[in-house]
C-alpha cells in the first residue's frame, strides 16, 4: 500500500537507549528484546521474512498517557495482551506491504485497538511504522458522558480495526509526531506541569475525533430544550471559572472534574453554545490573554508560555489566524508606544 506520513527521524544510540525527561529512544537488533521493551503488552514476536531483523521503539511519556513510535524493518507476526488498566491504539504512520490485524485486512486508514481481554493478533509487513498510545482507563473513559460509557467499554473489550475518517487521522498522527519533535528539540519542556496539561488535551481532543460521534439515539423535542438549558447554565459556570484563572489555564480534563461533568457532554455543551469544542474555546481564550499580555511582555515567549502554549509554530499561526497580525508585530508595536511613553512622547490615537 501507499506509504503514510513517516516519521521524524531519530537519533539513536546501538544496543543502549538515548534519554532525555520523560522520553528516550531505543535501537533494537533482536526480536524478543524489543518485543519485551513495551511493558504491560506481554508481547510475543515471530519473524516472517528473511534478513537481519532492525528495530526502534522511541517513548514519550506524559502522565496518564504514554507514547511511542515503534519502527519494525521486517514482517513479523506480533501476539500479546494489553494490561486492563490502560486502553491501547495503534495509528499506522507507515505501512509497506499486506497487513492483517485480528483477522482483517488493515489499509493504514483505521485506529487500531490493541485493548481487549482476548489479546490481540498483528501480521505487519516488511517495513511497519506505527503510533502507539496508550491512555490510562480512568482517563478514557473522561471521554464520554454516562449514556455512552457502554460505547467506551465496548471499544476497550475486544481489540479490533475502528475507522477512521482521513483528516482526524491525519491530524492524531500530526499532533503526537508534533510532540516527539518538541520534547528532542527541547528536552526540558516536558518537566513545566502546563504545558504538558495542554497537550494531553490537545492529543485526547484528536482521538476523540478519530474515534467519532459515540453519541447513541435522537431526543425527542422537549429533552433537547432541557438540554439546551442546561448546557447554557454549564457554559456559564466554565466561562465564570476559566476567566478567573486565565494566569494558570486549566486543561478540558481539569475543567470536566470542577464541573463533574465528561468530556463528551463538555464537547457537546460547548458546540451548542459557542459553535466549537472545549479545547478549540480554551485555546480562544488563552490567545486573547496573550494579546493583551504582549502589551507590557518582555518578549512573545513570555506571553505564551504564561498562558500555556508550547509550541510556538503553531501558537504564532493560530495567533495570525484569530487576529490577522503576528504576535511579534503585537509585541513590537506596543513596546514602540511604551518606549515613546517613558521619553514622554505618547501620541492619542
Amino acid at each position: 500500500m501507499a506509504s503514510l506520513r513517516h516519521p521524524i527521524p531519530v537519533q539513536h544510540t546501538a544496543g543502549a537507549q538515548a534519554r532525555f525527561d520523560g522520553a528516550s529512544a531505543s535501537l533494537f537488533d533482536d526480536i524478543d528484546e524489543q518485543a519485551a521493551s513495551l511493558n504491560g503488552w506481554n508481547q510475543n514476536y515471530l519473524q516472517l521474512s528473511a534478513g537481519v531483523f532492525q528495530g526502534s521503539v522511541d517513548r514519550l511519556k506524559l502522565e496518564g498517557v504514554s507514547l511511542f513510535i515503534e519502527d519494525l524493518h521486517q514482517a513479523v507476526h506480533q501476539t500479546g495482551r494489553v494490561r486492563p488498566d490502560v486502553v491501547a491504539f495503534g495509528v499506522p504512520l507507515l505501512l509497506s506491504g499486506d497487513a492483517l490485524f485480528c483477522g482483517h485486512v488493515g489499509t493504514g486508514c483505521e485506529l487500531h485497538v490493541f485493548s481487549g481481554t482476548e489479546g490481540f493478533e498483528f501480521r505487519s509487513p516488511q517495513r511497519h511504522v506505527m503510533l502507539g498510545i496508550e491512555i490510562d482507563l480512568q482517563i478514557f473513559n473522561t471521554l464520554f458522558c454516562d449514556e455512552t460509557l457502554e460505547r467506551a467499554n465496548a471499544i476497550a473489550d475486544k481489540a479490533h480495526l475502528h475507522f477512521g475518517e482521513p483528516a482526524a487521522m491525519e491530524a492524531l498522527r500530526n499532533c503526537a509526531q508534533d510532540l516527539f519533535s518538541a520534547a528532542r528539540q527541547n528536552p526540558a519542556w516536558l518537566a513545566s506541569a502546563v504545558p504538558s496539561g495542554h497537550v494531553h488535551d490537545g492529543l485526547l481532543d484528536k482521538l476523540s475525533a478519530a474515534l467519532g460521534d459515540c453519541s447513541i439515539g435522537s431526543k425527542p423535542e422537549h429533552d433537547r430544550r432541557k438540554t439546551s438549558a442546561s448546557y447554557a447554565a454549564l457554559e456559564r459556570r466554565a466561562h465564570e471559572w476559566v476567566v478567573s484563572r486565565l494566569d494558570d489555564p486549566p486543561t478540558v480534563a481539569e475543567l470536566c472534574q470542577t464541573l463533574g461533568v465528561s468530556r463528551r457532554t463538555l464537547q457537546n455543551c460547548f458546540q451548542a453554545t459557542w459553535g466549537m469544542g472545549p479545547l478549540a474555546w480554551l485555546n480562544t481564550l488563552r490567545l486573547n490573554a496573550v494579546r493583551l499580555r504582549l502589551k507590557s511582555a518582555a518578549t512573545v515567549t513570555e506571553a505564551a508560555t504564561q498562558f500555556g502554549f508550547w509550541h510556538f509554530g503553531h501558537f504564532a499561526s493560530d495567533y495570525h489566524a484569530l487576529f490577522g497580525e503576528l504576535p511579534s508585530d503585537m509585541l513590537c508595536k506596543h513596546q514602540g508606544r511604551n518606549a515613546r511613553a517613558a521619553h514622554g512622547h505618547t501620541r492619542i490615537g
